[in-house]
């Protein structure tokens, strides 16, 4: 069975979801440059691939029921104000899925959560973006010129692809999801419906090709 956490601080503090998501959408794409040259033709340029990205929805039931994960599940406002304590902190934070290859540093990008007519439960989006640790030397010269100090410090290493021109809807998206993986987050999805001509409740479906916005900033 699989379980997904979240733990923050080397363990210090650490979530299981009480609910498992239905699907997990996982953003593994390339920086890959295209260029036109005279005589030659277009080639391409192999960059690094880009940080990998993990978006799903869940929620956070106010009791107990047989499709939880396990039976002391936290209350779900608690829950809710931790991981946006974490999101504030600007650390990473580590998402693990048992029974898989998932365990990764990520930022949290995005949280947004609401409650429904299902009192006290609440539904929410999370979008999880792999954060890697990176050491850059500087180089500290004493006075005198004759000392010097290698220090290292980390810097996260943030990628922004470009956008395309269209996209194809592929199984599981939905346009959260394609806004935030696009876009850089899913709270532009009305951005992509308005393009589109699409109305609440925003159904897409596989192999429809959606107009992509530019990116802003």
């Amino acid at each position: 069975m699989y379980e997904f956490w979240l733990s923050f601080n080397n363990n210090a503090e650490r979530l299981q979801l009480p609910v498992n998501p239905s699907e997990l959408s996982i953003g593994n794409g390339t920086q890959n440059e295209t260029h036109s040259i005279s005589r030659l033709g277009e080639i391409t340029i192999l960059q690094d691939p880009s940080l990998k990205t993990f978006d799903f929805s869940s929620f956070f039931p106010l009791f107990y029921a047989p499709f939880c994960s396990y039976r002391d599940i936290p209350k779900p406002w608690e829950a809710v104000q931790t991981i946006d304590r974490w999101k504030a902190s600007g650390k990473p934070i580590r998402f693990i899925v048992t029974n898989t290859p998932i365990n990764y540093a990520v930022s949290i990008e995005d949280f947004p959560y609401r409650e429904n007519q299902d009192v006290g439960t609440i539904y929410f989006d999370l979008s999880l973006k792999e954060y890697k640790f990176i050491n850059v030397r500087t180089i500290n010269q004493s006075k005198d010129g004759k000392k010097a100090v290698v220090s290292k410090k980390p810097q996260r290493q943030n990628p922004k692809p470009s956008v395309p021109k269209t996209y194809k809807v592929k199984p599981g998206d939905s346009l959260w999801i394609i806004s935030k993986k696009l876009l850089g987050s899913g709270s532009k999805y009305k951005e992509i419906a308005k393009l589109n001509g699409i109305k609440a409740p925003y159904i897409i479906h596989p192999n429809q090709t959606l107009k992509m916005p530019e990116k802003k900033g």
